[in-house]
């Protein structure tokens, strides 16, 4: 992995980190899905572990992104 690539993923792993914190946040608000916090905050971090994904090939996806997919899914 060259040393731009690197510093890509570390961004990442940041952002993921960061977005994790945010989300857990607004669980412990207890308002859970009644606003689109919640939800925009969930695609934001989906979108962040599917770049981390695009830069580690072969590497299998974590089971909590399907959950996520599968929330995000229902009507």
């Amino acid at each position: 992995m060259s040393l731009p690539e690197t510093a890509r993923l570390l961004l990442l792993v940041a952002r993921v980190r960061l977005l994790d914190l945010l989300m857990h946040v607004e669980v412990r608000r207890g308002q859970g899905f009644a606003d689109d916090r919640l939800l925009r905050l969930m695609r934001r971090w989906l979108a962040m572990h599917e770049a981390v994904g695009a830069l580690l090939p072969g590497i299998t996806e974590p089971e909590h992104d399907a959950d996520v997919r599968a929330i995000l899914r229902r009507p």
